[in-house]
């Protein structure tokens, strides 16, 4: 068995929950959207659960990692940096690209990602030690961003680190909240008048 049928497993797992729900895939589902045997599945998977694991693994937390890693090749100053991570998150997936050609499959859609993320973060357990894994070490990315930015003089240097932190992630967070429930508000405006928030609160 080759990595292809296990990489080929995960995705039709995200896909299916884009667009029904983790609660709703079964094995039997995937089997039939990926063409495997069920054998196939679990030879490299002991169940459900452990699909649920390795998705989150692979297309979120993996996720993340190559985030923090284009935001530190950015050559340009901490709001645009601000302002691309708000547009990165809504626009952007990982390197990880979908491969399905299945006519069932869904286009794959920003909001509806979020949404999934949420509904694991709260009906599994099993998992939710990696999103809160993942949100401290972003606390800390977020921090380092600030500290570089107080250091090359781009923003005042009496700003508490931990309380802009604390406004920035909150930001970040409450945008994505605010354009789900809110589809006729245009994304873009929603960042807009985040960003000259965040500036007006740390401007030189």
């Amino acid at each position: 068995m080759n990595n292809n049928s296990r990489d080929k497993i995960i995705e039709i797992a995200l896909l299916l929950s884009l667009k029904n729900g983790f609660d709703r895939v079964s094995i039997k589902k995937i089997q039939e959207e990926s063409g495997l045997a069920a054998g196939s599945i679990y030879y490299h998977f002991k169940d459900k659960n452990e699909i649920l694991e390795c998705m989150v693994n692979e297309y979120i937390i993996d996720n993340y990692d190559e985030f923090k890693e284009t935001i530190r090749n950015l050559d340009c100053s901490f709001m645009e940096k601000i302002k691309f991570i708000s547009i990165y998150k809504t626009t952007s997936f990982n390197k990880k690209q979908i491969q399905s050609n299945s006519l069932t499959m869904p286009q794959f859609n920003h909001k509806d990602y979020f949404i999934l993320l949420m509904s694991i973060y709260h009906q599994y357990d099993e998992v939710r030690h990696m999103f809160h894994d993942m949100h401290l070490d972003l606390y800390d990315f977020y921090h380092e961003l600030i500290q570089e930015a107080i250091e090359k003089k781009e923003i005042r240097d009496d700003v508490d680190i931990d309380t802009l932190n604390i406004f920035i992630q909150t930001f970040l967070i409450g945008y994505l909240s605010l354009w789900r429930n809110y589809p006729n508000l245009q994304i873009e405006k929603i960042i807009d008048a985040n960003i000259q928030m965040v500036w007006e609160s740390i401007k030189r």
